[in-house]
């Protein structure tokens, strides 16, 4: 009876510390994001889905990937809720307050969709120019997908250093294709979005185009609970093992 009643209360202390699966990986992420995470089906595809079964393929564990809107991905991290987060998470020192960052391994920028016959006229690759039309029409309307770097550069805020724009109302969606469709039906007149997302997007949009100028410069990383430096450290040691053996740069040339 003794022996019943210690391995019970042993289980119960297990379940309320919070006790990690040794042997898995719980990876966090927004599916709706590619190249970068997409669903075919009901099959995870994308870069980051690939980095993170070869982290945890480095590790010697079980990935398993907990889909949600994006701007469920960093709290989840920080509440243990998975161990790291995959999503096209740019590293920023708001998101680092809250949540580890990896080094990075993969560059991006924000761009500008607009739609082809659109009076938003723009040509060259000077962002200083792009910035200043978009902040010089009136009443002009940008879609951003709610929680990204887009959203904080058109809306403005002053940790992650974005002025915003005064004179724009800016309308948040889910996710970038959502608000590429609302640019196709013309509820907004420009969308804020990450480079490569947003040429996928464009390309599936005959009628709309991105224009040459980056409004940013970023970079991405792995996120991970602030409680857990162990992980980290080996998530860089495995990062910098995939960068040498050539195997990142072949899953990101895989999908552009």
């Amino acid at each position: 009876m003794k022996k019943i009643f210690l391995a019970f209360l042993l289980g119960f202390i297990a379940i309320f510390a919070g006790c990690k699966n040794d042997d898995k990986l719980v990876m966090a992420t927004a599916a709706e994001f590619p190249p970068f995470e997409f669903k075919e089906g009901k099959e995870f595809r994308g870069i980051d889905i690939e980095i993170a079964q070869a982290l945890a393929k480095e590790l010697g564990v079980e990935l398993e990937i907990k889909d949600m809107e994006f701007d469920s991905v960093v709290s989840a991290i920080s509440s243990g809720n998975a161990d790291l987060g995959l999503s096209g998470l740019t590293i920023n020192e708001t998101r680092a307050k809250v949540v580890h960052f990896s080094n990075p391994y993969y560059n991006a920028a924000q761009v500008v969709i607009a739609k082809t016959d659109s009076n938003f006229k723009f040509s060259g690759n000077d962002a200083v120019k792009l910035r200043e039309l978009i902040a010089n029409t009136n009443g002009i309307k940008i879609g951003v997908a709610t929680g990204t770097t887009g959203a904080f550069y058109a809306k403005g805020d002053k940790d992650w250093g974005f002025e915003g724009f005064a004179n724009a109302e800016v309308k948040s969606f889910v996710n970038g294709s959502l608000a590429v469709n609302a640019l196709v039906n013309g509820v907004v007149d420009i969308v804020i979005l990450d480079e490569a997302p947003a040429k996928i997007l464009s390309n599936a949009n005959p009628n709309t185009q991105v224009f040459d100028a980056y409004l940013t410069e970023e970079q991405y990383g792995v996120a991970v609970n602030k409680n857990n430096k162990e992980l980290l450290d080996k998530i860089n040691a495995a990062l910098a093992k995939l960068k040498e053996s050539g195997t990142l740069d072949s899953i990101i040339q895989s999908y552009m």
